[in-house]
């Protein structure tokens, strides 16, 4: 009696590759509403306050999960939500320049941190304003003193509108900025220098 051969290219029931098919589907998409909400974030930058780092137009991501563990560093790109009154309106995109517990100064254009110069060159060009912060001013535990990459185009926390920018404010950390789906590149932020001290690179 001939034996009954097996093939591995036998057809198997229709039912189980669609279900299988749906399947996928559910996982992924429940994923990417879990990593949407939990752990990534976009927003659109419309304002020339963080060129050429993020220009016009460009949608930035951001990392809401990258301060679970570990807490924001001296020239991180943050986004954060603008207080006004109680409420948070819009959101914002700016560099993070002084620490809480830190004092700062901004006199004709020179950041000090701490009474000692800061060199911010290699993130912000030429700061024309002091602001509000011509006078010292001394962060408290929980706030952060940010500004744009062009600070002669940014609302920052050189102006009275918005001020230091306290932690429960922050949404995390922006990591790449994209115009089109060939036209994008990650934002350089503290490169990994944690606890960077004023007037040190």
């Amino acid at each position: 009696m001939a034996e009954k051969k097996m093939y591995l290219t036998e057809e198997r029931g229709k039912a189980k590759p669609v279900f299988e098919l749906l399947t996928e589907i559910a996982v992924v998409a429940v994923l990417g509403l879990f990593l949407a909400h939990f752990v990534f974030f976009s927003v659109k930058t419309e304002s020339r306050s963080m060129e050429p780092t993020i220009t016009p137009d460009s949608i930035v991501f951001v990392n809401k999960s990258g301060y679970v563990f570990e807490n924001p560093a001296r020239f991180d790109v943050v986004a954060f939500y603008r207080v006004r009154g109680d409420e948070a309106s819009d959101i914002l995109v700016r560099r993070i320049i002084a620490l809480p517990g830190e004092s700062i100064r901004i006199s004709r254009g020179t950041v000090y941190v701490n009474g000692e110069a800061l060199d911010v060159s290699g993130y912000v060009s030429e700061i024309t304003s002091d602001g509000i912060a011509e006078k010292v001013i001394r962060l408290s535990e929980n706030e952060y003193f940010v500004l744009g990459d062009a600070p002669a185009n940014s609302e920052d926390s050189r102006s009275s509108t918005l001020g230091c920018i306290r932690r429960d404010q922050l949404i995390g950390r922006a990591f790449l900025s994209a115009r089109s789906i060939t036209d994008f590149h990650l934002i350089r932020g503290a490169a990994g220098k944690k606890n960077e001290q004023a007037g040190t690179e």
